[in-house]
């Protein structure tokens, strides 16, 4: 005779049963508010990363802006040695080098002068050194001169670009994107032998204009980034004017060169 099975008690039943509706919302609700804070956290992340990488790009861009200028700036007014005159003991250096003109004060060759933009716009700077036949010397563009004994480069920045007109070309090119500003003061002694930093129009209204006493070059570059959402604030330019932020990252960078061959 067959025994049919034992029904399952309330006890069990109520061990079987799935979850509430409300239960199902609350797990619901809860999982939905994992996927924002997620998803928020990836989103800032990315932005964090984005900036980062931005604003590590805008100092491999001046590192790189300054080492070429930096370069061509020590080398203003260098002349190579020549040979002597027959029975003439002392060091000769190349007399053929003209510079960008003759110094009203030395009769040298004018080596290094600027030009200061109008209302705060960007400088432009020129400076000059000997050729060296042997070694090839190359102007900003890393191109070699077309006129003999004068490696020449002019540094200007227009629609953005830091730009290099070089004895070696007569058509300037682009050395860096993304270059706001380009401002360059002139450190030199005057006469009670303080040290003081002086804009070009300042020393051009000189008389006589004293480039040949410049010791030192300061430079200042203002960069500005890609990327257009960065929650920054406004900050002071290379003139200690303000510039609004626009979400755009920016940074102001200077350098001091030192002028190695005034007086040669």
């Amino acid at each position: 005779m067959a025994v049919s099975p034992r029904p399952p008690s309330r006890r069990a039943r109520r061990r079987q049963s799935g979850v509430s509706l409300m239960e199902l919302l609350i797990g619901i609700s809860i999982g939905l508010l994992v996927v924002v804070a997620a998803i928020g956290s990836l989103v800032y992340t990315r932005t964090s990363t984005i900036a980062v990488g931005d604003s590590s790009r805008l100092q491999q861009d001046a590192s790189n802006a300054f080492r070429t200028l930096g370069h061509h700036i020590r080398q203003s007014g260098a002349r190579r040695i020549v040979n002597p005159t027959v029975g003439d003991t002392n060091v000769a250096f190349n007399d053929a080098y003209l510079g960008f003109g003759t110094n009203s004060n030395t009769s040298a060759p004018l080596v290094l002068q600027g030009t200061e933009g109008a209302d705060n716009a960007p400088d432009t700077l020129q400076v000059s050194y000997d050729t060296d036949p042997v070694l090839q010397s190359m102007d900003c563009l890393g191109a070699p001169t077309l006129v003999a004994n004068n490696i020449s480069s002019t540094f200007s920045v227009v629609g953005n670009e830091l730009r290099c007109l070089g004895s070696g070309s007569v058509t300037p090119f682009a050395l860096l994107q993304g270059v706001e500003d380009f401002q360059v003061l002139y450190g030199f002694r005057i006469a009670d032998d303080s040290f003081q930093y002086r804009t070009a129009a300042a020393i051009n209204v000189m008389v006589p204009a004293p480039w040949e006493q410049v010791e030192t070059v300061q430079v200042c570059l203002r960069l500005v980034g890609e990327m257009s959402n960065n929650p920054g604030a406004d900050m002071t330019g290379c003139n200690g004017e303000n510039v609004v932020n626009d979400g755009r990252i920016r940074r102001v960078f200077f350098r001091v060169f030192k002028v190695r061959n005034q007086g040669i």
